[in-house]
């Protein structure tokens, strides 16, 4: 049974009732300063750290006692003592204190950040040893921690907080050593959701920022990433999200949710799955897939309603682990299964595998998972289940582009069901096409591209009515919006879009086109057909905001086809074949992208379409055959709105623009 043991507060409670004395002045860092200790590299130089996660802002609260504490991760490039960039996770250093002499048979203190085993942590220095106390969490919260030191009492010795790692979770946060005369009850040993998220739906904040996206899906507040456990349970569709609770940088990774009634107009529920602690263990909610078992292959179902399985990966050191949590009452509440701990081990060929993508393979009658477990080679390792709990390992397939947030589906050719071929893509959306049997892939294809841009980590709606198979990718990169747009989050969605399978002169291709649903924000649409451009614009609506644009036009002898839209401006360069767009780097300075290319006119004519948000447009060509999302930016944008040609003339088969209104509720 799940026991929500509340850490922090419980953990502030057990310290005081143990506080006996400080090992020595300033062992807890209330001097502002390392006065009584020495610091050697560079990973201690600029200490102690005021309050909580100054510079590390917006990563968890980190449980310090007074006001300073050692905050590994708040350090800077360049010249000691003057901001910079952070660097927390690249410097090394040692922190050792003054000699002390042991009077208490504990020692007690807080510790947390990287859970790295003689890489990073606290040691005694004692009678000529170095005995390795504690290492962190993979947390930035601390924890107390008591270390037995009865066979030393009477001597001196010294601490030495030590950091030798690089990159992930290659830091250490400390604070306030003290002697005590008993240990702090040791919860690490117990199933925790850790307090350093809470599961709240932001009911405080609304969408009407002036460049809050208006049609596509972005947190009410705070980071988004990876969408994850998209699923239909039979009334409306769920959207899970990698999603940060405390702040709008990366970091305490839980899922957020997210439910609709046709993916356009969402609901933000309370979060979904929280970081937890099992086994010694602390981690967070990285990527996974959702289902409904609809034949209560896992024996939980209550009443007449389906349960819902949420199959993550569990990302804590020292290597990452597949884990399921389930819900009987359609997502509101989780139960994780078998407090959290492993459905599938890690495999042994990468620490950091993840993101299983589970579903019911109908031919065969059996639950399946894909899962990524390695980078170089790449490798996917196919699982097969009755239960939805033990896996056995069914084949690998071994790709080199094959890297992190796999997906697979199932599309019928040219909308022929009876020839039926399986897609199978990674995050950056390289993918083939094949057959899959129930226990290994064949492709029938070479790998294949179809996305340009931000694209990324896309994944589609499980048990989809009707057949239809819609994914939802994230936007990745681009500018952080809550500090240069003046909104409560960073990063978006993109749009939903359909894919379909089609033949071409190439063979079988992937296209993706935004779902239909967008239809019920089409509030006005202007159409105009056979109109030549040249230095005349064909003007459009003044009052543009949030646009649909679908054209067709003839590139003619004109070196540019250029349209001038709400926010931004594209342009067809007639010589490159390719579409460019003024938009955003992650600098966020302004930046040309090429938003499409291969665009050869196809019976002398050019197809795009458009959708333009506050912060994004995303471009389709030739009907979906490929298609780039990309972030913009707003302030550079055309003041008037028109579509013309530069350097000749071009001619526009047929245009139309659609008005869309905003799917939030205002």
């Amino acid at each position: 049974m799940l026991k929500k043991l509340f850490l922090l507060s419980c953990l502030t409670t057990c310290f005081a009732a143990h506080a006996d004395e400080l090992l020595f002045p300033n062992s807890d860092f209330e001097s502002g300063t390392l006065a009584g200790w020495t610091a050697e590299g560079e990973a201690f130089q600029v200490q102690p750290t005021k309050g909580d996660n100054t510079a590390a802002r917006n990563r968890e609260s980190s449980n310090l006692q007074g006001e300073w504490w050692i905050g590994g991760y708040e350090k800077y490039t360049g010249e000691i003592g003057r901001p910079g960039e952070i660097a927390g996770d690249q410097l090394t250093g040692t922190l050792t204190s003054q000699p002390f002499t042991i009077r208490r048979p504990y020692i007690t203190f807080r510790i947390g950040a990287g859970n790295l085993p003689g890489q990073v942590g606290v040691k005694l220095l004692v009678d000529g040893k170095q005995i390795e106390l504690a290492t962190g969490v993979d947390s930035e919260t601390m924890i107390l921690v008591s270390a037995d030191v009865r066979p030393y009492l009477g001597q001196q010795a010294r601490l030495q907080v030590f950091d030798h790692a690089r990159g992930g979770w290659g830091h250490i946060n400390v604070d306030d050593f003290r002697g005590t005369d008993k240990a702090v009850e040791d919860h690490s040993k117990d199933f925790a959701l850790l307090d350093s998220v809470t599961a709240t739906s932001y009911p405080e904040v609304g969408y009407d920022q002036p460049l809050r996206p208006q049609f596509h899906f972005v947190s009410k507040k705070n980071w988004l990433n990876d969408p994850n456990g998209m699923v239909y349970d039979g009334e409306k569709y769920h959207l899970f999200f990698q999603h940060n609770p405390n702040g709008t940088n990366w970091g305490n990774m839980t899922w957020g949710h997210a439910t609709s009634p046709d993916m356009l107009h969402w609901t933000q529920q309370k979060h979904a799955l929280l970081p937890y602690r099992v086994d010694r263990r602390a981690g967070t909610i990285f990527s996974g897939t959702a289902v409904i078992d609809h034949n209560n292959s896992l024996g939980k179902q209550v009443g007449d309603t389906k349960t819902m399985c949420a199959f993550f990966t569990f990302a804590a050191k020292p290597a990452f682990y597949q884990a399921m949590a389930y819900s009987t009452d359609n997502g509101a509440t989780w139960t994780y299964w078998n407090e959290g701990r492993a459905i599938v081990d890690n495999q042994g060929f990468d620490s950091g595998e993840r993101d299983p993508k589970v579903f019911w393979h109908e031919a065969s009658k059996q639950w399946v998972m894909a899962l990524w477990v390695q980078r170089d080679p790449g490798r996917v390792r196919w699982f097969t289940s009755d239960n939805l709990v033990d896996w056995e390992v069914a084949s690998d397939l071994m790709r080199d582009w094959a890297f992190e947030c796999m997906d697979v589906v199932f599309l019928p050719v040219d909308g022929d069901a009876d020839n039926t071929k399986c897609l199978i893509y990674d995050a950056s959306f390289d993918y083939e096409i094949g057959r899959f049997d129930g226990q290994k892939f064949s492709a029938e294809t070479q790998t294949l591209q179809i996305a340009r841009g931000n694209y990324y980590a896309a994944q589609t709606f499980n048990q989809a009515p009707d057949g239809r198979v819609v994914q939802i990718g994230w936007m990745r990169g681009g500018p952080n919006s809550a500090n240069l747009f003046d909104v409560p989050h960073n990063q978006q969605m993109a749009f939903p879009y359909e894919l379909s399978l089609k033949t071409t002169p190439s063979g079988i291709r992937l296209f993706c086109w935004p779902i239909k649903e967008i239809e019920s924000l089409v509030t006005n649409r202007q159409t105009v057909r056979n109109v030549v451009l040249g230095e005349q614009a064909q003007a459009l609506d003044a009052d543009l905001d949030l646009v649909d644009l679908e054209v067709t036009f003839r590139p003619g002898d004109a070196k540019q086809v250029v349209l001038d839209l709400p926010r931004v401006s594209l342009r067809y360069d007639v010589a490159k074949q390719r579409l460019l767009h003024q938009g955003i780097n992650d600098s966020g300075q302004p930046q040309e992208f090429v938003t499409l290319e291969n665009l050869a006119p196809r019976d002398g004519s050019v197809s795009l379409r458009l959708l333009i948000d506050r912060l994004s447009v995303e471009a389709f060509a030739f009907g979906g055959e490929t298609f780039g999302a990309y972030y913009i930016d707003p302030r550079e944008g055309p003041k008037t709105f028109a579509v013309r040609a530069e350097g000749g003339q071009a001619t526009i088969e047929e245009l139309t623009v659609r008005k869309l209104k905003s799917a939030w509720k205002q």
